[in-house]
């Protein structure tokens, strides 16, 4: 699918979508209780919807109910004893997954579609094999054990959420020790609230976390899925670059490390007004700093701000996009080159000099967030644009085109 973009000053009210970091994170511990739980606006993209079904192979009963989840966990509806779980382009689902089919001594296949298998998980596998699972491929089976679980926590904070939902399941208590760089730390500050939310008992040190044994979780009888920083990031940044964008449904105290978007916006020297709505204006941009460690996500739409912004910004905290849906810091150069911005690619970021935005044919790399990054740079562009790969927006935003195109200034064909 194509989607043809046409420069014309934005006027967007739409609700944020619903966070997907939540919304795994709450479909799972639903999932592992033996209860029946309604989680609310857990929404429809396509990572969440891969997230119910391989937690339906476990063996929980999950009905998707216009936007809202009901879930019925493994321990009141039957824990499978063979399960093949299909977790389409999602990380999250399947770095999460692993480790709990393991503690639940399921016999599972792991399946994927774009790069996901090819992403890096053998830190993750490696650790299940020395707790007793035998990993093979993405296949697992055994029973895991408790122990100390060492952790290389700079590769990626889902293998460490994996663990904590796993691990509070096993006969014996248990310690994750993170070594090294702690990497997207509010991740897993976000798991940590969902586990406290489900009574589950731990103890939580800088570096040492210990989880108890034999706990079933236990949500409230309904629970409400928070708006997404991410995914509003996109709207926000159109407002401030093409006229105006009232996002809803945003905690401001979120946990969410993509909130710092707010603060990206008003570094630049962007108008965003924080109440019942989040508002960004129309603004002239100007050159900013901003380090994406713990918020990689923001990559895309960060450099298109820059591209948009008067002076030179730089951007650091890049090197894990490389394993991300696409190799995102190949696709950023190629979107800005494409578009006239000139920019300086060094160890783990990035230099971009702002300037006047071309029109041109941007390629999606079948990532959503480089689509819809470069949807937004176009309305900013000089002159109309066509960007590919548009259908891959419903990995974490489907109704993306529905929320922007109101203006008449985006067309979808094919």
């Amino acid at each position: 699918m194509i989607a043809k973009v046409f420069p014309k000053s934005s006027e967007i009210v739409a609700a944020a979508p619903p966070s997907k970091s939540c919304a795994h994170r709450l479909m799972i511990a639903a999932a592992l209780g033996h209860k029946k739980i309604r989680i609310k606006n857990v929404g429809s993209s396509a990572d969440v919807l891969a997230t119910a079904e391989c937690l339906s192979s476990l063996g929980a009963s999950v009905e998707m109910c216009g936007g809202d989840a009901v879930v019925t966990g493994v321990f009141k509806s039957g824990i499978n004893k063979t399960a093949t779980l299909d977790c389409k382009e999602s990380g999250s689902t399947l770095r999460f997954l692993f480790p709990i089919a393991s503690a639940l001594g399921i016999n599972a296949e792991f399946l994927g579609s774009g790069k996901l298998l090819e992403r890096p998980n053998e830190i993750l596998f490696d650790l299940l094999r020395e707790h007793g699972a035998k990993v093979d491929g993405f296949k697992v089976k055994g029973k895991l054990k408790s122990g100390v679980f060492e952790v290389d926590a700079s590769v990626s904070s889902q293998y460490i959420t994996g663990l904590l939902f796993a691990l509070p399941l096993l006969e014996e208590d248990s310690k994750i020790i993170l070594k090294g760089k702690i990497v997207s730390s509010y991740y897993i500050d976000i798991t940590f609230e969902v586990l406290k939310l489900a009574g589950i008992k731990f103890i939580r040190g800088e570096r040492e976390i210990t989880i108890f044994k034999n706990q079933v979780f236990s949500l409230p009888d309904e629970v409400v899925c928070e708006g997404d920083w991410s995914g509003a990031a996109f709207l926000l940044a159109a407002g401030v670059m093409t006229g105006k964008a009232e996002a809803e449904g945003l905690k401001l105290n979120s946990l969410q490390g993509d909130k710092k978007i707010a603060d990206i916006i008003a570094t630049a020297g962007g108008e965003i007004i924080f109440g019942e709505k989040v508002t960004a204006s129309r603004s002239e941009l100007k050159g900013f700093k901003a380090d994406l460690e713990n918020a990689p996500d923001l990559a895309p739409i960060t450099c298109v701000l820059a591209a948009a912004a008067k002076g030179t910004s730089e951007i650091t905290g890049i090197s894990r996009l490389k394993y991300k849906e696409s190799d995102r810091i190949k696709a950023i150069c190629d979107m800005l080159k494409t578009a006239g911005i000139k920019y300086e690619l060094k160890e783990g970021g990035i230099t971009i000099f702002g300037g006047e935005i071309k029109g041109g044919r941007f390629d999606g790399y079948k990532d959503h967030r480089i689509v819809m990054a470069a949807v937004i740079l176009a309305l900013a562009a000089k002159g109309s644009s066509e960007i590919t790969n548009a259908e891959s927006v419903k990995k974490s935003y489907p109704e993306f085109f529905e929320d922007i195109k109101g203006n008449g200034n985006v067309f979808l064909e094919g």
